[in-house]
Order: structure tokens, then C-alpha cells, then sequence
């Protein structure tokens, strides 16, 4: 009798799949396919693309805790907890974020599981702010900020969509924070 796909790897290949073709152009049966699972099992299992895509985004989650209850004093701490965190996600996950970023503005039900991310975004928002009102970073649009501190991160990531030979070595968090602050400290 055959094992029983994990549910992780099924969040694997829904992943992978929808980085490789996009959330409309993956099917159901092109997912299961990948995950080694029946189509039928896989509609079972989690109901509906949407339903699996949302699952697979909150799994994904787990895996990436990000601690931003309490921004401290420390700028440069909060920053590197932050950009490490996007950099690992980045580097295993850069395909389907920036996908999902794309199809968001055109598929609601992408846009719908994209809400949870958001959550996590007002809440490195709210670091960002903490630190303007402290006088540590130049104030503007908080997602600005971020925008201007990940950027490094999604760029590379892009690239590596754009150009399968591209063999850059993973971001270090700290040289992206160091450069970040030297440009985004008031003056």
C-alpha cells in the first residue's frame, strides 16, 4: 500500500506549480500530478484551488516566524529580524510570491488569500513607524520603506525568475541593512 502524501508536500507542489504557471493557468490535475496525488484525492483533501493555495500561503507561514510584537531601540535589530525573514522567504518561496503579487490585481481569489501577508505587512508597518517617531529612519510611507529596504531581496529573486542561470549567492540580511540605513537615517 502506498504512503500517504503529506499535506506539506502537497503545499510544495501547489507552490512550485503556481510559481512555474500562475494560479489561473495551474490546474487542479497539473497539482496533483506534481504532488503524486489523484485529482480526486487532492478535491477531498482541500476542496478547491483556493482553498489549497490558502492553506499552502498560512503553512508557508509557520515556517517563517517573524517576531515583530515589540519593536525595540535598536534599529538596525528590527531591520535585520525583518530583511532576514523576507531573504529566506525570498530565496525558497521568491517564485510564488512574486506570481501571486502579480495575479493578486486580477484574481480575487488570489487577492483574498493574499490578505493574511498583508496582516504581516501592517505589522512590519508599524515597526517601520515606531522607528520615524523615534527619529531613527527618515519618515515617509512606511510601505515605502519597506519597499526600499526589501527591494535588494525581490530583485534578486526576479532575476533569478528572468535568468535560470543566474547563480548569485544568497543576500546577507546584515550588509542589506547596513547599506538600507546608510541612505535612510535623517540627515
Amino acid at each position: 500500500m502506498a504512503s500517504r502524501v503529506t499535506d506539506q508536500a502537497v503545499y510544495d507542489a501547489v507552490l512550485k506549480v503556481i510559481a512555474d504557471q500562475g494560479y489561473e493557468r495551474a490546474t487542479t490535475r497539473a497539482i496533483a500530478d506534481a504532488a503524486g496525488i489523484n485529482e480526486v484525492t487532492l478535491f477531498r483533501r482541500f476542496t478547491s484551488k483556493e482553498n489549497l493555495l490558502r492553506q499552502a500561503v498560512r503553512s508557508n507561514f509557520v515556517g517563517f516566524a517573524l517576531d515583530l510584537d515589540a519593536p525595540g531601540d535598536d534599529v538596525a535589530a528590527d531591520l535585520l529580524t525583518i530583511v532576514s525573514y523576507y531573504a529566506r522567504l525570498y530565496e525558497t518561496r521568491g517564485g510564488v510570491v512574486l506570481t501571486l503579487m502579480r495575479e493578486a490585481k486580477f484574481s480575487p481569489d488570489v487577492a483574498a488569500v493574499l490578505a493574511e501577508p498583508e496582516a504581516l505587512l501592517e505589522k512590519v508597518d508599524e515597526v517601520i513607524l515606531h522607528h520615524q517617531r523615534r527619529g531613527a529612519l527618515v519618515t515617509e510611507p512606511p510601505r515605502h520603506t519597506f519597499f526600499a529596504l526589501v527591494g535588494p531581496l525581490m530583485m534578486r529573486s526576479f532575476a533569478r525568475r528572468v535568468d535560470q542561470r543566474a547563480t548569485q549567492a544568497p543576500a546577507d540580511p546584515e550588509a542589506v541593512v547596513r547599506r538600507f540605513l546608510d541612505g535612510h537615517r535623517p540627515g
